[in-house]
C-alpha cells in the first residue's frame, strides 16, 4: 500500500511540475438576431473582417458586416442551432483553408475540414480564402486553344486554356 501511495505522489508531483498557467485573451459577443445562415453579433468590438468566431456550441462563422455597434456573420454550420442570446467568441485567425496536394480529389467544407469519409487530409501549408489575385504578367501563358464545337463561337471569340487574358483591350 505503502509503495502505491508514493507511486501516486510521483505521478502529482510530476504533473504539478509541467503545469503551465494560461490564458486566453478574446473577445465575447452576443447574438441579438439569427437566421438564414446571417447572424448579428453585438459586443466584438476589435474583430477583424474575415476573422473567424466560434459560438458557445462550436459552430463557426465569418465576420463580414462590421458596423459600428455590431458584426455580421455568416455561419458556416447548422444556423438553425444559433439562437439570440448566445455567446460569441473570437478567434483570432483569419479564415484560412488547407492547400497542398493531399487536397486533389478531396471534398472540403469551407473551414478546410474533409466531408468525403476518407479520412484526414496531408497538406503543408495554410492559405487564406480571400487574397488578392496575382497581375496578368504572372500568370501563366495561354497554351493551347479551346474548340467549342461551334463554329460561329470558335471563329469570333477565342478561348484558350491557361491563365492570361486572349483580348487585351476594347
Amino acid at each position: 500500500m505503502n509503495q502505491t501511495f508514493k507511486s501516486y505522489t510521483k505521478d502529482f508531483i510530476n504533473q504539478i511540475e509541467k503545469f503551465e498557467p494560461g490564458f486566453d485573451i478574446r473577445s465575447v459577443g452576443t447574438v441579438t438576431e439569427a437566421g438564414d445562415g446571417i447572424a448579428q453579433v453585438k459586443g466584438l468590438n476589435d474583430i477583424s473582417s474575415q476573422e473567424l468566431v466560434q459560438f458557445e456550441n462550436g459552430v463557426m462563422a465569418i465576420a463580414f458586416n462590421l458596423e459600428i455597434d455590431s458584426v455580421g456573420v455568416i455561419i458556416l454550420g447548422d444556423f438553425s442551432k444559433i439562437s439570440e442570446g448566445m455567446k460569441v467568441y473570437s478567434t483570432g485567425r483569419i479564415v484560412s483553408v488547407p492547400v497542398g496536394d493531399g487536397l486533389i480529389g478531396r471534398v472540403i467544407n469551407p473551414l478546410g475540414e474533409p466531408i468525403d469519409g476518407n479520412g484526414p487530409i496531408s497538406f503543408s501549408k495554410y492559405s487564406p480564402i480571400e487574397k488578392i489575385a496575382p497581375g496578368v504578367i504572372e500568370r501563366q501563358d495561354v497554351n493551347s486553344p479551346v474548340q467549342t464545337g461551334i463554329i460561329t463561337i470558335d471563329a469570333s471569340i477565342p478561348i484558350g486554356r491557361g491563365q492570361r487574358e486572349l483580348i487585351i483591350g476594347d
